[in-house]
């Protein structure tokens, strides 16, 4: 309750004190002067329903843009599994060219999900720690987004132009961790940062890096159906998988370059601070003094709902409150690299083990059943499948108090049939009678 990281009290408090110092000014004048503040407006009581709508629709719709870049996250998740499952077991190994080339896909999956991270938060270029050593081996070209062209802007700050002046063959740079002094960059914030990295491979507009991995991801898949080292079913679920990744992709830019339409947000931030600087004269007639802390609770609580509202808005910056994406990635790159540490799991190594009983009540292990004909294996197998009597355990041995074993309870016995006596008159006269 007490803590302060992780919350929006550092991006409203000014606001908050605001309102509270026009609270104090209020309180002061009608207590101290003949001008009495004390109007009944009611347009307080109206406003208030109005504004508590608006927040709702605005926190819920933020909410949901989080809870969306989440989904599509565990979806493009999903998608690398599938895809790593799929080229590590399922295609083929011929030679070792097939093992290299199936181990150098699997490192674009993985850089797949780093590249995503970066492009989200606007950094572009390829020279981060986590993601260059996966992509040395692509060929240096780059992508337009969405919303730039690939080209120079005109309105380039003079700092970075003049490093663009001073690379003339940037194209011939073969070290590209050493494109910048490290002890410059990490002076520099992780924004100006991710722009001097880029500028590094002479583009000031953003690279869709994730998308030139797709490229060299879908031709390997492309050489594994010319080699027939995957069947049509396998070939299939990879295109999918490639398929939902971009749709993922996409997605992300939607959520990202969609905000909520600036007339919302405005309207919605001048009727917040109308209600609150309203509220003063509404409350100082009845609760004097105590209308200034009433009215600092009141402004912290709807400009914090607001505040929430635009920090979770974009999910997937470094923020406090923004999806662990590098968490996301690292926990990516663990689960891949423990995937593909041995070789793909042949069946006869792990089937007929000794430690594996697939027929539990034979007390045989795999192995040693491999050595029975298949008639005994049959039979063994319909013996497990026989019924077990069913036996009564609800009335235990006479004394049993140690958690013996129970002794069936026995059927009660079947009683005597039933008698027909023949009763017939001694005078031998008259009708027969039968009593039972």
């Amino acid at each position: 309750m007490l803590r302060v990281k992780g919350t929006v009290i550092l991006s409203i408090w000014w606001q908050v004190l605001l309102v509270g110092i026009f609270s104090a000014i209020v309180f002061v004048i009608h207590e101290f002067t003949d001008w009495k503040m004390n109007y009944s407006l009611s347009l307080v009581s109206v406003m208030g329903m109005v504004v508590s709508l608006l927040l709702v629709f605005r926190t819920n719709t933020a909410y949901d843009r989080y809870w969306e870049g989440r989904r599509l996250w565990s979806q493009m998740t999903l998608c690398i599994r599938n895809l790593t499952r799929s080229i590590w077991v399922n295609v083929a190994e011929n030679e070792t060219r097939d093992v290299l080339e199936k181990k150098s896909a699997i490192n674009l999956l993985v850089a797949f999900a780093f590249a995503t991270k970066h492009y989200l938060r606007e950094e572009y270029g390829y020279n981060y720690d986590d993601m260059i050593d996966l992509l040395t081996h692509i060929p240096k070209y780059s992508l337009p987004t969405s919303t730039q062209a690939m080209d120079w802007r005109d309105d380039i700050p003079t700092a970075l132009s003049s490093l663009q002046q001073q690379r003339p063959n940037a194209e011939k740079l073969v070290n590209r961790k050493a494109t910048f002094n490290e002890a410059q960059v990490h002076k520099r914030s992780r924004r100006h940062q991710a722009k001097m990295q880029a500028l590094a491979f002479d583009f000031l507009t953003p690279t869709n890096i994730p998308v030139e991995l797709s490229f060299y991801i879908g031709s390997y898949i492309k050489s594994c159906t010319k080699k027939e080292l995957v069947d049509s079913a396998t070939l299939s679920v990879m295109n999918n998988a490639l398929v939902s990744m971009m749709d993922c992709l996409t997605s992300f830019e939607r959520i990202l370059r969609t905000p909520i339409p600036l007339a919302y947000s405005i309207h919605l931030h001048h009727a917040t601070w109308i209600y609150l600087l309203a509220l003063p004269f509404q409350l100082v007639g009845s609760l004097g003094a105590l209308m200034i802390p009433t009215v600092i609770l009141a402004s912290f609580t709807l400009l914090g709902i607001l505040g929430i509202g635009f920090e979770i808005e974009n999910p997937f910056n470094d923020d406090y409150n923004d999806l662990p994406l590098d968490d996301f990635c690292k926990v990516i790159q663990a689960e891949v690299d423990a995937m593909i540490a041995h070789r793909a799991p042949v069946p006869s190594d792990w089937i007929f083990s000794d430690h594996n009983y697939p027929l539990s009540n034979s007390r045989l292990s795999a192995k040693e059943l491999l050595e029975l004909p298949l008639t005994e294996i049959h039979k063994l197998m319909e013996s497990e499948a026989a019924p077990v009597p069913k036996v009564n355990y609800s009335r235990p041995v006479a004394g049993n108090n140690n958690g013996q074993a129970l002794v069936p309870e026995e059927e009660p016995a079947s009683p005597p049939p039933s008698a027909v006596v023949d009763i017939t008159p001694a005078s031998g006269t008259g009708p027969a009678t039968k009593a039972q």
